[in-house]
């Protein structure tokens, strides 16, 4: 017995043999990484100058230019998945350091940071900088963070002014809708996979759902490029409602006082305006076929509003019932809408965008009845935790009565 317990326990010198081996490993394999990691770097930035230059040339098919963003987001995705897999590899290798310097007894130089990654992280690691902070620490985090910031905040310039240019250059339906639209889309959601993916590596405690504010700002955006609007956008009830989701959606890590309040109130101002526009202004006034006006209301009153309700079901933790006061306190956001939208009519005569809201063509009985309408739909929303909760209690209350009955 004794022989075996012996036999069982590893040797000393072997260990270290075998840490030595083991961390020697990962360092291989971060070094390849940053090498694949460095040459997709190169790669993209050999490609954007390249293919801006191509793109005015008489040769290169216009076709195309919509496309040429995606293999800098592809690339861009692919040396992200490669940094976090170095990062891995990194904590990895931390393992294997630190018991090898418990055994070299230089547990108090790594604590000081004097020997092994530790001597690194105060200059590359940004939460490491953060946490010590020390002599000059906001210039070596901006200069940590800046390579990558920089480096994806020029893939989606990039993006953006391909986008424009592929606009520009084919203003002719329907290939247009081939070779715009269809791009256009297809670079919003792998950005928004790349998003996504990126915090999912580098920031899992910051849980946030990124298609929300994705498809809330783009709305936004495009009901500001409409070519007619006479009232600035953000006096538009859909625009603000989209920009309170968008809070929420950022803020929901934090839960900051009010976040509920907020969440909820846009949340039913996103909902209630496409509602009003598919049942009211579509059967009114028509539905616009021209692009950009059919395509902001297609992404304002469609988009957004299926994307944030699917995004509510699918984290359904971020909805938590609200207090009477909290259902009252949503009122805040309606009624301050209104009476700024009309006091910046009567003072400044910004024409209101909502002829059901303007006194001039619906008379006062019939606006009061919609704001009356307005604020009992907000009501609902708020209270529509308790009652389906209290159906869901009396449902399962009915059968055990009966049971008992029996």
């Amino acid at each position: 017995m004794t022989d075996g317990a012996a036999g069982d326990r590893p040797d000393p010198e072997a260990r270290t043999e075998a840490l030595s081996a083991l961390l020697q490993t990962e360092d291989a394999g971060i070094q390849n990484a940053s090498q694949v990691s460095m040459a997709l770097v190169g790669i993209v930035i050999a490609y954007l100058p390249v293919s801006l230059f191509a793109v005015y040339q008489d040769e290169f098919p216009t076709v195309l230019i919509g496309f040429l963003p995606w293999p800098v987001v592809f690339l861009m995705l692919y040396q992200t998945v490669m940094i976090a897999g170095t990062s891995r590899r990194a904590r990895s290798a931390r393992l294997f350091e630190d018991e090898l310097i418990k055994i070299a007894g230089m547990t108090e130089s790594s604590r000081r940071g004097l020997v092994g990654a530790r001597a690194r992280n105060p200059i590359t690691n940004l939460y490491t900088i953060v946490q010590e902070r020390g002599d000059r620490w906001v210039s070596r985090y901006i200069a940590a963070l800046l390579p990558f910031l920089g480096l994806y905040a020029l893939g989606v310039v990039y993006t953006f002014f391909m986008c424009l240019e592929a606009a520009r250059l084919n203003p002719y339906y329907p290939a247009r809708f081939w070779v715009v639209i269809i791009p256009v889309l297809g670079s919003v959601l792998l950005w928004s996979v790349f998003a996504d993916s990126a915090m999912s590596y580098f920031t899992p405690r910051y849980k946030i759902n990124i298609w929300v504010p994705v498809a809330a700002l783009t709305g936004v955006w495009l009901q500001a490029q409409q070519p007619d609007l006479t009232t600035p956008v953000l006096l538009l009830f859909s625009v603000l409602s989209a920009l309170l989701v968008t809070i929420a959606t950022f803020a929901r890590p934090l839960q900051p006082p009010g976040y509920q309040v907020i969440l909820r109130s846009g949340v039913a101002g996103i909902v209630l305006s496409a509602l009003a526009y598919w049942l009211v202004m579509v059967p009114t006034q028509g539905l616009r076929t021209d692009e950009p006006t059919m395509w902001a209301n297609i992404s304002m009153h469609l988009a957004a509003p299926l994307v944030v309700l699917l995004g509510l079901r699918a984290g359904q933790a971020a909805l938590r019932p609200l207090t009477m006061r909290q259902v009252l306190a949503m009122m805040i956001f309606p009624l301050g809408y209104v009476i700024t939208l009309w006091t910046a009519n009567t003072t400044f005569g910004v024409p209101i965008p909502y002829f059901f809201l303007d006194p001039d063509q619906t008379p006062p009985g019939v606006i009061a009845a919609i704001c009356v309408a307005v604020a009992g739909f907000y009501v609902g929303v708020g209270m529509i935790d308790r009652v389906v909760a209290r159906r869901r209690s009396r449902t399962a209350e009915g059968p055990a009565d009966g049971v008992s009955a029996r």
